[in-house]
């Protein structure tokens, strides 16, 4: 707070400076996008569309350390910063923050993480044209913090928040309908994929063996009960998907699984920048509502969402061979939403998930694949 209210003290001085620097042609945009996997993969139209407006613009990313993997062999993105929450905490983080920016000399900023030191670094970074989204979930320094944007569109619940960013890209001449996302592979990712999976001769269906998020995650037991059924019934192969760190969970399922010869473990083995590579060989994918799941939607792979807690009318896959498993009929779904995501279950049930049964997940399995194969 108190650093907002210094910058407006100080903001007749900037608004002067920041007037002297403004030019007519567009040459460096910054886009910041420091959110999760799923968030930033259908943020990608945005950097898509942004580059069809300005194809001679040096366009600049700020991710995370974990999404940058997923930028680097993007053309629409000419530069990558990494950075992370604690980079700009308490005073000292937001002067470097601004300086960071200011020594970029953007054109526009462009922050798809509505938050008070972005929209404060924006500003005393100098950048003339600043938007950004006001969020249906602000508080109120947020709110005090907003008049630094020289535009923001505000994001109405039941819209979807790529449909606000496209929205909020009208004041900067960008006019699109696309949302479609996109995803790039790194040059060496299908030969180590294929060192992986090898050539097979039968349906590979992906099932993704945890979740970022505790909450929305579907749990060992009905993994694996998802697994034997498919296996019980289909001639496919199994491939478990996930992070380094999801090893032994990987292992886990693999002790307990029946045709444990017609499972191949991928978990910790590839890079984000090589994971397309995997996904684009499945018949079809199988998780939770995660950054895979939108992965596999890019790369228009028949996907099963099992939603939970997430709001979809957020953020979901939007292609024609995507099923969305979710029970509405509970009261608190959904609690997760684009600008507020709890990491745990307030009723302490996780009903939206416990309620939705392997068996109910291995038929819609067995539809899209018969259908799509």
């Amino acid at each position: 707070m108190i650093y907002v209210i210094l910058t407006y003290l100080f903001s007749p001085l900037i608004y002067l400076i920041i007037a002297a620097r403004k030019k007519k042609a567009i040459s460096r945009i910054l886009i910041i996008q420091t959110a999760k996997i799923g968030d930033l993969i259908c943020s990608t139209p945005g950097f898509r569309e942004t580059r069809k407006k300005y194809p001679s613009a040096h366009i600049t990313v700020m991710a995370n350390f974990v999404t940058r993997e997923l930028l680097e062999n993007n053309p629409n993105v000419d530069e990558i910063i990494s950075a992370k929450n604690t980079d700009y905490k308490g005073l000292s983080g937001k002067l470097r923050l601004s300086g960071l920016i200011r020594r970029g000399k953007y054109d526009i900023g462009i922050c798809l993480n509505p938050n008070v030191p972005f929209a404060v670094a924006l500003f005393r970074g100098l950048v003339p044209i600043r938007l950004s989204v006001m969020p249906d979930f602000s508080g109120f320094t947020f709110k005090l913090a907003s008049v630094f944007f020289t535009y923001f569109e505000k994001h109405v619940r039941g819209k979807m928040v790529i449909e606000t960013y496209m929205q909020m890209l009208k004041a900067i001449g960008i006019s699109s309908s696309n949302i479609s996302k996109e995803v790039y592979k790194s040059r060496d990712a299908d030969a180590k994929a294929e060192q992986i999976i090898g050539k097979l001769d039968k349906p590979l269906i992906g099932i993704a063996v945890s979740s970022g998020n505790k909450l929305k995650e579907l749990g060992l037991d009905k993994i694996t009960a998802v697994i034997n059924m498919i296996l019980d019934d289909m001639d496919a192969y199994i491939v478990l998907i996930g992070s380094e760190h999801e090893i032994k969970t990987a292992d886990t399922v693999l002790q307990a699984v029946g045709r444990r010869e017609s499972v191949i473990t991928a978990v910790g083995k590839l890079h984000l920048r090589e994971l397309p590579a995997l996904i684009e060989k499945l018949s079809l994918f199988i998780g939770v509502d995660t950054g895979i799941t939108y992965m596999a939607d890019a790369l228009s792979i028949p996907l099963i969402d099992i939603a939970g807690p997430s709001d979809m009318k957020d953020q979901r896959p939007t292609g024609k061979n995507a099923v969305i498993i979710q029970k509405n009929d509970l009261p608190c779904v959904p609690c997760s939403h684009a600008f507020k995501s709890p990491y745990y279950c307030k009723i302490n049930t996780r009903g939206c998930i416990e309620s939705v049964s392997p068996e109910e997940i291995y038929h819609v399995a067995k539809k899209l694949l018969s259908e799509h194969n």
